[in-house]
């Protein structure tokens, strides 16, 4: 039970909110993916969901890759 309570306290963010959080494209961001340097969706149904830490977590590493 304590794992279902771990994931319903995330905050899930749909395709169009990781677009207005990553300055970057959709082609980008799916090539990102592929490439293993974005997080992958989290499928349900028909749409994907991205866990919000997960993407920040995705943005700190491009901004500690620079240095």
């Amino acid at each position: 039970m304590q794992t279902h309570k771990k994931y319903l306290s995330k905050k899930y963010l749909s395709g169009t909110q990781t677009l207005e959080v990553c300055p970057f494209s959709k082609s980008t961001r799916d090539r990102l993916i592929k490439d293993g340097r974005f997080p992958k969706p989290i499928k349900i149904g028909s749409r994907s969901f991205w866990l919000e830490d997960e993407v920040t977590a995705a943005m700190q590493a491009f901004v500690d890759a620079r240095s």
